[in-house]
């Protein structure tokens, strides 16, 4: 397991904000408008996302491993008069049976997994047939980009509790058996390197 820096909660809360205002919101807002039914949010972080839940969801449900975070949301939830269910646990074993949900939500996640296929799994066995994969994430970059992103993944992993800024996402969850044809790449943001480009959209299960 990925040893985790104490401190990141925290530094993630009051550091975020500026970056949320620059550049997230309006890409948390058009990712997270492809949810629909019964979603579930693995990774919830502090609740930045439920800010911004469609009226085509029906209920929210949450997976959350830092317990810091699980207070932030649920404060961030209930101030905004939004019901949602906040447990306890990791991508990879997530609490909730089988085919539960109609869409899943990862928004800056999968950078910091322990197990990328063991999480996307999960998130196949928790989603109906034909379900949704709602992503926002930043991923490994081409050419000079992905060389530096692969150089200093270990020492910022350990700074950013656990984010790893060179995964290949976009091929695991096409690995995983989802249909990425919805899914877009966005190489130039404002947020700097080595957390650039992103992948934004949704994935469809195709195979249950």
């Amino acid at each position: 397991m990925t040893r985790r820096n104490p401190l990141f909660p925290y530094v993630y809360r009051f550091g975020q904000p500026a970056f949320d205002r620059l550049f997230y919101n309006r890409y948390r807002k058009a990712a997270i408008a492809h949810a629909t039914g019964r979603l579930l949010m693995v990774g919830l972080g502090p609740g930045t996302d439920l800010k911004f839940l469609p009226p085509t969801v029906t209920s929210v449900a949450a997976v959350e491993p830092v317990a810091t975070f699980r207070r932030m949301a649920s404060r961030l939830a209930g101030r905004h008069g939004i019901a949602v269910d906040v447990v306890e646990g990791t991508g990879e074993s997530i609490p909730f049976p089988d085919n539960s949900f109609d869409s899943v939500h990862i928004g800056l996640v999968l950078c910091s997994v322990d197990d990328v296929p063991a999480t996307l799994g999960e998130i196949r066995r928790v989603l109906v047939p034909g379900g949704r994969l709602v992503v926002l994430e930043h991923v490994r970059g081409r050419g000079a980009m992905g060389r530096f992103q692969d150089l200093i993944s270990s020492p910022w992993a350990w700074l950013s509790s656990g984010c790893h800024p060179n995964r290949r996402t976009v091929d695991a969850i096409a690995a995983a058996g989802f249909d990425i044809s919805e899914l877009r790449s966005i190489p130039r943001t404002l947020v700097p390197p080595p957390c650039t480009p992103h992948l934004q959209g949704f994935a469809t299960l195709v195979d249950n």
